[in-house]
C-alpha cells in the first residue's frame, strides 16, 4: 500500500500524489516535496510512483497531552529563566487531544480547503511520521526564479478583538521577528531585500501581525534559504539557540513535525509553509499542536486563551464533522 500527500495551495487546484516518503534531504537539483521536522534533524522527501492504492499509517504511541495547571506551572517557569537564558522572546507549546474519528480524515481535509481557502492545507500519510493534517497561513519563503518573498507573521489576538489596538506586547512580539528575518536575509547577501509592513491579516479564528519581505537570489536555492531562515523566533525565540534549550527542557513532547517547514522544490519555483495550525491523526484521536510567544511581559492565563484559539482552526472543523 502506498504513502501518500495531498494538498492545496491557495488559489491552485488540489494535488494528489502517491509514492514513498524517505528520511533524506533533497540533493541540491530535485524537485520535490520535502518535509522538515521543527529542528531539521528529520527530513523527508517524497519520492513518487504509480502506485495509487492508498493507506492511512497511523502511530499509536499518543503524545502527553499537559493540564491547564501544569501548562500555567510551565509558562511561569519559563518567565522566571528569560533572564538566566538572557531571552527576549520564546515559543511555549503543548499539544490538545480531541476525540475524532479516522475514517474522516479525507472529509477534514476538504472541510479544512472550503473553510480557509487562504490557508496551505495538506494531508500527509508515511509509516515513518503519521499521519498530520494542517492548514497553515504562514509562508516561510516562495521563490520564482530568481526573486524570493518571505514574511513576519506573529502577535495574535482574537477577531473579536478586532476593534482593539494592538498591545506593546505584540507589537514587540511581532519586532523581534521582523529584526530577525530582516536580519538573516542581509547575512545571506541576498540583494534588493525590501519590507512591507507591518499590517493586520485574519487566520481563522485569530488575527496575526504580518510584514512581507522580497528579496533577489542569484545563488542560494530554496531549501539553502529556508534552513538558514528556519526556525524563526515566530516558532521558536530570541536568541535562537538559548531558546530552544529552554524550551526543550520544559515542553512535555517532541515538536516533530510542528513548527517544521513543508512544500515544494524546484528549479524555478518553489513555496515552503512553516507547519501551524496542525494536528497528527491517531485511531480515534487528534492531537492539535499549538503554541504561544512569550515575552518577559507575557501573563500565563492570556497565553493559555491564546493557544485554545488557535486550536480552534482544526478543532471547530474537527466538531462539526464528529456532532
Amino acid at each position: 500500500m502506498s504513502e501518500f500527500l495531498t494538498y492545496r495551495i491557495p488559489g491552485k487546484v488540489v494535488q494528489k500524489k502517491f509514492g514513498t516518503f524517505r528520511l533524506r534531504p533533497p540533493k541540491m537539483e530535485e524537485s520535490g516535496f520535502v518535509i522538515s521536522d521543527f529542528h531539521h534533524k528529520e527530513v523527508y522527501f517524497f519520492e513518487e510512483h504509480e502506485d495509487e492504492k492508498q493507506r492511512f499509517h497511523f502511530k499509536s504511541n499518543a503524545p502527553y497531552v499537559v493540564s491547564k495547571k501544569e501548562y500555567l506551572i510551565g509558562a511561569e517557569t519559563l518567565l522566571n529563566s528569560f533572564n538566566l537564558f538572557g531571552l527576549s522572546k520564546a515559543v511555549y507549546s503543548r499539544v490538545k487531544g480531541i476525540h475524532f474519528d479516522e475514517s474522516k480524515t479525507e472529509l477534514l481535509f476538504q472541510e479544512l480547503i472550503e473553510t480557509y481557502p487562504n490557508a496551505f492545507v495538506y494531508l500527509a500519510s508515511s509509516r515513518l511520521f503519521g499521519t498530520w493534517i494542517g492548514a497553515t497561513p504562514e509562508i516561510l519563503l516562495s521563490m520564482h526564479q530568481k526573486q524570493g518573498y518571505t514574511m513576519s507573521l506573529a502577535g495574535t489576538k482574537k477577531k473579536l478583538q478586532l476593534a482593539e489596538e494592538w498591545s506593546d506586547k505584540e507589537i514587540v512580539e511581532q519586532n523581534l521577528v521582523t529584526e530577525y528575518i530582516e536580519k538573516k536575509l542581509y547575512l545571506m547577501d541576498l540583494e534588493e531585500i525590501e519590507a512591507h509592513g507591518p499590517f493586520d491579516v485574519e487566520a481563522g479564528p485569530v488575527k496575526h501581525l504580518r510584514t512581507d519581505f522580497s528579496f533577489l537570489s542569484d545563488s542560494k536555492k530554496a531549501f539553502e534559504i529556508a534552513k538558514e531562515l528556519h526556525p524563526t523566533p515566530a516558532v521558536a525565540g530570541v536568541p535562537t539557540k538559548e531558546a530552544i534549550d529552554l524550551l526543550q527542557s520544559l515542553e512535555h513532547n517532541p515538536r516533530q513535525l510542528y513548527t517544521g517547514f513543508l512544500g515544494e522544490i524546484g528549479p524555478d519555483h518553489s513555496w515552503l509553509y512553516v507547519n501551524l495550525r496542525c494536528c497528527q491523526i491517531q485511531v480515534g484521536k487528534a492531537y492539535l499542536y499549538v503554541g504561544g510567544g512569550y515575552t518577559s511581559d507575557s501573563i500565563p492565563e492570556d497565553e493559555w486563551i491564546e493557544t485554545e484559539e488557535k486550536s480552534k482552526t482544526l478543532s471547530d472543523v474537527i466538531k462539526k464533522l464528529m456532532d
